[in-house]
């Protein structure tokens, strides 16, 4: 099989060869500068647009008025509690009382309160109270 190139020689391996011109670079260059253009020119158009916008805000916008003008110097009741781990941490030292200790709850009807370790216990011990099995 006989290949030549336009250059007027024959390929060395037969069938296989390359591309023997280059790349034209007028029509990237064209597409480059059409793309940087477009992109120079929708910034200009974003920005007059901000501008149109912006100018129309001012001028739609109106001074606040009654209530919105005089702003209270405090947020109403109830606030934020503005030292909170302090309080945090006596309610945790009482809720931890309660659980490690014996007490009444209601004396009349004899409720009594026990620490929560020995109620493990006597759970682990006795087991949870089952119903009855329907005799149907």
């Amino acid at each position: 099989m006989d290949i030549k190139h336009s250059h007027g020689q024959e390929s060395p391996s037969g069938g296989i060869h390359h591309e023997v011109r280059d790349v034209d670079a007028r029509p990237i260059a064209v597409i480059g500068v059409g793309l940087f253009a477009l992109v120079l020119v929708s910034i200009g158009l974003m920005w007059g647009l901000f501008e149109v916008l912006e100018k129309h805000e001012e001028a739609v916008d109106s001074k606040p008025t009654g209530i919105m003008a005089e702003r209270p110097k405090e947020p109403p009741q109830p606030r934020l509690q503005t030292t909170s781990v302090p309080v945090l941490k006596g309610i945790l030292a009482n809720e931890n009382a309660l659980l490690s200790s014996y007490g009444w709850i209601n004396e009349k009807t004899g409720t009594v309160r026990i620490p929560i370790q020995r109620a493990m216990e006597l759970l682990a011990e006795r087991g949870l109270p089952a119903r009855p099995e329907s005799g149907q």
